[in-house]
């Protein structure tokens, strides 16, 4: 593959993407929609769950509901571009009644992540479940939902992987040029895995959701609840469905903004605010100044580029003590931004946890558990004595989420003068971030963002869809009563997207005082729970409120 341009990776773990100018498809007559009367015509069938889409028992919330488990066919593409394969879709329904008023499908978020997996860990309201089944379904390629020949999507060379965490900030174009070359490899191979990969996108997830939502429940507009990338799904039924929509909760959404350099620094910003509260916390907890533990975080993050930390599978194995592998700085930060996605409370036990043990026994195990977590990877599957051992074992979810992201809108690479404008502005909002996430050596990391080769790979094979310009724009042509939910004080979709989303959907904004990402997917808030059972019970028109934190 030929070298792309460099775009700005300024906080390893998220990518950042900007509309650029893409070449035309190179298919000179439009691809014709299918007949879909088949799949809408689908009955589904209702049986006992297969063991293996049953979580552990200990995080099961189930009670004295019950589970039920089905599969429908969507087509992998809704026109005739490609002969691919349909997809067999996971679906898990969750019931605690015989005679149910209706239907609420669910979605978590990820992209990548097990809708199977939250309808039974999720704690529902009983007056909600007590009138309502909560189906839960594995979108497209995610976890379950595979090819209806068996074939899943899906990486194989994690190994391998593992060695982009070797340099997660190059010090020079050389180190840079070293991890090109893994990502490269990585994605080439997984493409010519999955030569479908493409079919991935949200657009099609939106047309799933309606061919799911007429077979089970025929007739009946959708009623929907998602969180995080589920607001994304949310967003493209709400425009191109208007004659479906039901009782749709837009909980903790991401941006609508079609400016991908302002919505990505509102985030940084947000993401600064909670990094200064685990430092503060730390600070705390130690009896020492903010400067004092701030400068014990960079004297850390420095053992970590210098081979001085130690974890449980870092990229590679430690001499001085043989039951460890070296940990690397990616790694480490890579874990610090990963608690941006547990409880301002849990996190900063975790946080204080981590810096303690890194100092104390330069140990990164703390983080390294979050920052492999992050990418999909089963945790636990780290205790062992060697990569081999712990054959890390991994989710599909992070190939999920490039996938579907690429496939969304353009990964094309900024333009020189734009990534040193955006890192000039990044320093500006988040200045901790940008000393933590930039090369010790001061060398200004310009290097791939997630899902940038997924991006030449479209550009590159014809058969592939060039991924549009912007990102999609949602709109509510039924003027459907939306309800939108988010948390004041989270990082990972900051309240102002909450706010946007609403504007822009003309929804009821509901604002928690939290930190909690995707408050109301997790049930927890008893006054985010009440309105969710007006919302979809009553059916009562819902006023705007501020719900208090838990």
């Amino acid at each position: 593959m030929k070298r792309r341009g460099a775009s700005v990776a300024f906080l390893g773990v998220f990518s950042l993407a900007v509309s650029a100018c893409a070449a035309a498809s190179p298919a000179d007559v439009s691809p014709q929609e299918r007949d879909l009367a088949d799949y809408y015509a689908q009955e589904v069938s209702w049986g006992e769950c297969d063991s293996e889409w049953l979580i552990d028992d200990e995080v099961s919330t189930l009670g004295e509901s019950s589970l039920d488990c089905a599969t429908i066919l969507v087509p992998a593409v809704y026109d005739d571009s490609a002969d691919a394969p349909d997809f067999e879709l996971a679906l898990m329904r969750r019931s605690l009644t015989d005679d149910p008023q209706g239907v609420i499908f669910i979605n978590p978020g990820g992209p990548g992540v097990s809708g199977v997996g939250q309808v039974q860990f999720s704690n529902f309201p009983d007056e909600l479940l007590g009138s309502f089944d909560i189906v839960g379904f594995d979108p497209r390629g995610v976890n379950h939902s595979s090819f209806a020949d068996g074939t899943e999507i899906r990486c194989s060379d994690v190994t391998d992987y593992i060695t982009y965490f070797e340099e997660g900030s190059p010090a020079n174009e050389s180190e840079l040029d070293e991890v090109v070359e893994v990502l490269d490899a990585h994605y080439e191979g997984c493409h010519a895995d999955n030569p479908y990969w493409w079919t991935l996108s949200t657009d099609n997830v939106a047309k799933d959701l309606d061919i799911l939502r007429e077979v089970v429940t025929p007739g009946q507009p959708l009623n929907f609840l998602g969180s995080s990338y589920g607001t994304t799904i949310a967003g493209r039924y709400v425009s191109d469905f208007p004659d479906q929509v039901g009782r749709i909760v837009f909980d903790s959404p991401t941006t609508v903004d079609t400016d991908r350099i302002e919505s990505r620094l509102e985030k940084l910003a947000a993401d600064e605010e909670k990094l200064r509260g685990f430092v503060q916390g730390y600070a705390d907890n130690q009896e020492i100044t903010f400067d004092q533990a701030w400068e014990t975080v960079l004297e850390i993050r420095q053992l970590a580029d210098d081979d001085q930390l130690y974890g449980f599978a870092g990229p590679t194995p430690a001499e001085e003590y043989p039951d460890t592998q070296i940990s690397s700085e990616s790694l480490f930060t890579r874990g610090i931004a990963a608690l941006n996605y547990v409880p301002q409370a849990d996190a900063q036990n975790y946080f204080n946890q981590g810096i303690f043990d890194a100092v104390q026994y330069r140990w990164n195990g703390t983080f390294e558990w979050f920052a492999f977590w992050l990418d999909g990877y089963d945790p636990e599957s780290l205790y062992g004595e060697s990569i081999e051992a712990k054959e890390m074992v991994r989710s599909n979810e992070y190939e999920i989420r490039t996938m579907v992201n690429t496939m969304d809108f353009s990964q094309a690479p900024l333009s020189e003068q734009q990534q040193h404008e955006f890192s000039d502005r990044a320093e500006d909002v988040a200045p901790l971030l940008s000393a933590l996430y930039s090369d010790a050596s001061g060398y200004e990391y310009f290097g791939p963002p997630k899902g940038l080769s997924w991006y030449q790979i479209a550009l590159d094979d014809p058969s592939i869809p060039i991924p549009p310009d912007e990102p999609f724009v949602p709109s509510n042509p039924s003027g459907a009563e939306l309800l939108i939910i988010g948390s004041t004080d989270e990082s990972v979709t900051p309240f102002s997207f909450a706010e946007d989303t609403a504007e822009i959907l003309g929804g009821t904004l509901i604002a928690v005082e939290s930190d909690i990402h995707a408050p109301a997917g997790n049930y927890t808030n008893d006054c985010v729970n009440r309105i969710l059972i007006d919302y979809f019970l009553d059916r009562a028109d819902i006023e705007p409120v501020t719900c208090p934190g838990v």
